[in-house]
C-alpha cells in the first residue's frame, strides 16, 4: 500500500506542479521538488560543482574545495546562486564561478577569511544572513570554509577537475497494480486528420474521428508534456525531459516514424514547446525558468531567453513569427523578439502563476490564464501591451486555453471539472461540465469544428466545438502499466 502512496504522490508532482491549486501549490513551491526528485537533486547539483569521489591525499588541516567546501555550497547555496537562478550575478555551481564573485565584487579573498564577503555573509555580519530564509550554516561548515581560504583558496588538483561525473539515472519503480498514464499532451495536425496524444514515456497519434492508432513513438525519458507539429505535418516535436535531470525535444518524421534529432539544453523538464509558422524555429519552456529558440532545421540553440524568474509553463509564436510570448508561474507573459532574443516588453496583470498562453488568430491579442481562475486578453503593440478583457471565468484554476483558428472563440478547462466556450468579449457560449478528472490537454482542429480534451485519469473525449456533444465515448489511450508481481492486482490506480 505504501508504494502505491508514493507512486501517485510522484505522478501528482511531476505532472501537475502547473496546475495544482492554491493550497496544493505552495507546498510544491517549497517542498515539491524535494519530494520528486530528492533521490537525483544532490547528485546534480554535485555533477555541475565537480565532485570527486577519489583525490591525492592532502595535509589534514587543509580541507579540499571538491571534498569539503563545495558539497556545502551544493547543499546550502545553490537555490540562489546557480547558473538560472544567479541572485547578485553570484553562480556557486564551480570553483571558477566562486572565485569570481558577483555585483557586489569578490567573495574569497584567498588567506583572509575575515575580510571574505562570504564568510561576512555565513555569519551575519552582512545582512541578510546566508542561507537566505533558512537556517545558519553549522560552526563546523563555516570553520570548513574559513581554513579552506585562510589556505590560500587553492582550486581543485587536476584529477579532480578533470573527473567526469557519470550519467544520472532514475530508478524503474514498478506500480503494485497497473497505472494508466494521464493525458499530459494534445495537438492536431495541420491538415487536422491526426491527433497526437502524449503520455508518460509515449505519444500516440490517433485519428481523431474513429479513434484508431495510427502510430506509438517510445523512448522518451519521462512525460511528453507539449507535443507540436511543423507546419507542413511532416515532422512532429514531442517535448519533456526528466525533472531536474535536463528538458528533451525529440524530433519525429512521420512518414518513415523514425525519431531525426533530439535537442537537449534545460536544465529541467519541459512543459511547452511551439513550432513557429514558417518552420525555421521552435521555441521551449521550461521549469528550469528559461525560454529556448532552437533552429528548427540544424537543432542549434539560437538563443537562452533568461528574464523569467520561475517555472515556465506555455509558449506560444505570433503568426507572422516575428515575436514568442512565454507564461510562467511568475505572474507574467513576456514578449520576446524571435530575431534578436531580445524581450520586448511584461504584461504583469495576472495576481497568480499563468498555465497557458495563445496568440489570436490575427496576432494583435493575446490570452492566458492560471492559478486565480482569470482569463486575460492584452491587445499588442510593438513596445508594449494593454489589458482589453479580464473575467474570473471559473470557480478554480484553469488548466488548459485554446483560441479558435476562427478568432471568434477561447476555450478554457478548468479544475472544477468543466469546459467553457467564450466569444472574444469573455461571454459564455457553451458549457461541458461533470468531466470524469481533470482535463489537463486541450486540442483545438484547424477547421475549428473539433475540441480535444485529454485528462488526468488518462481518458480521452473528442467534442464537437459547435454543438459540445461528444463524437464516440471517452476512450483509454494507452495502456496499463503492470505491475511487477505479474497479475497480482487489477485495481487502476487515480486521483
Amino acid at each position: 500500500m505504501h508504494q502505491v502512496v508514493l507512486l501517485k504522490l510522484e505522478w501528482t508532482l511531476t505532472l501537475r506542479m502547473p496546475k495544482l491549486s492554491a493550497t496544493l501549490r505552495v507546498a510544491s513551491r517549497c517542498k515539491g521538488a524535494v519530494i520528486t526528485c530528492g533521490l537525483v537533486a544532490g547528485a546534480v547539483a554535485l555533477a555541475r560543482i565537480g565532485v570527486a569521489p577519489e583525490r591525492e591525499v592532502m595535509a589534514a588541516s587543509t580541507p579540499n574545495f571538491a571534498s569539503d567546501v563545495a558539497p556545502i555550497l551544493q547543499k546550502n547555496c545553490l537555490a540562489c546562486h546557480s547558473s538560472t537562478v544567479h541572485k547578485s550575478g553570484l553562480v556557486l555551481e564551480s570553483y571558477e564561478g566562486l572565485m569570481k564573485g558577483g555585483k557586489h565584487g569578490q567573495v574569497v579573498v584567498p588567506n583572509n577569511a575575515p575580510s571574505s564577503r562570504i564568510i561576512e555573509m555565513l555569519e551575519g555580519q552582512i545582512t541578510p544572513q546566508m542561507p537566505a530564509g533558512d537556517d545558519p550554516l553549522p560552526d563546523s561548515d563555516i570553520a570548513k570554509i574559513k581554513a579552506w581560504i585562510n589556505a590560500g583558496a587553492p582550486a581543485p588538483g587536476p584529477n579532480e577537475t578533470a573527473h567526469s561525473a557519470s550519467t544520472l539515472t532514475t530508478p524503474e519503480i514498478r506500480p503494485e497494480v497497473s497505472v494508466v498514464s494521464p493525458v499530459a499532451s494534445l495537438q492536431f495536425s495541420p491538415d487536422g486528420k491526426e491527433l497526437a496524444v502524449g503520455g508518460f514515456r509515449e505519444v500516440r497519434l490517433l485519428d481523431p474521428v474513429t479513434g484508431k492508432v495510427l502510430g506509438t513513438f517510445e523512448g522518451h525519458a519521462d512525460y511528453v508534456r507539449s507535443i507540436a507539429f511543423s507546419p507542413d505535418g511532416k515532422m512532429m516535436a514531442a517535448a519533456g525531459g526528466a525533472p531536474q535531470i535536463e528538458g528533451e525535444i525529440k524530433i519525429w518524421d512521420l512518414q518513415s516514424h523514425q525519431l531525426l534529432k533530439t535537442l537537449r539544453g534545460h536544465k529541467d523538464c519541459i512543459y511547452s514547446v511551439a513550432w513557429s509558422h514558417d518552420g525555421k524555429f521552435i521555441a521551449s519552456g521550461s521549469y528550469d525558468r528559461t525560454v529556448k529558440l532552437w533552429d528548427a532545421s540544424s537543432g542549434k540553440e539560437l538563443h537562452n531567453l533568461q528574464d523569467h524568474i520561475d517555472a515556465v509553463f506555455a509558449v506560444a509564436f505570433s503568426p507572422d513569427g516575428k515575436r514568442v510570448a512565454s507564461a510562467s508561474q511568475d505572474r507574467t507573459v513576456k514578449i520576446w523578439d524571435v530575431a534578436t532574443g531580445k524581450r520586448l516588453y511584461t504584461l504583469s496583470d495576472a495576481s497568480d502563476g499563468l498555465t497557458s498562453v495563445a496568440f489570436s488568430p490575427a496576432g494583435d491579442r493575446i490570452a492566458a490564464g492560471g492559478y486565480d481562475k482569470t482569463i486575460y486578453v492584452w491587445e499588442l503593440g510593438d513596445a508594449e501591451g494593454h489589458l482589453v478583457q479580464s473575467l474570473i471565468a471559473d470557480q478554480d484554476s484553469l488548466l488548459a486555453l485554446v483560441w479558435a483558428s476562427d478568432g471568434k472563440t477561447i476555450v478554457t478547462a478548468s479544475s472544477d471539472g468543466s469546459i467553457r466556450f467564450r466569444n472574444t468579449k469573455l461571454d459564455l457560449l457553451g458549457l461541458i461540465d461533470r468531466q470524469s478528472d481533470w482535463v489537463e490537454a486541450l486540442a483545438m482542429s484547424p477547421d475549428g469544428n473539433w475540441l480535444a480534451a485529454g485528462r488526468y485519469n488518462g481518458t480521452l473525449s473528442v467534442y464537437n466545438a459547435h454543438t459540445y456533444k461528444e463524437t464516440h465515448g471517452m476512450a483509454n489511450v494507452f495502456n496499463a502499466l503492470k505491475p511487477s508481481n505479474g497479475d497480482k492486482g487489477h485495481q487502476t490506480a487515480s486521483r
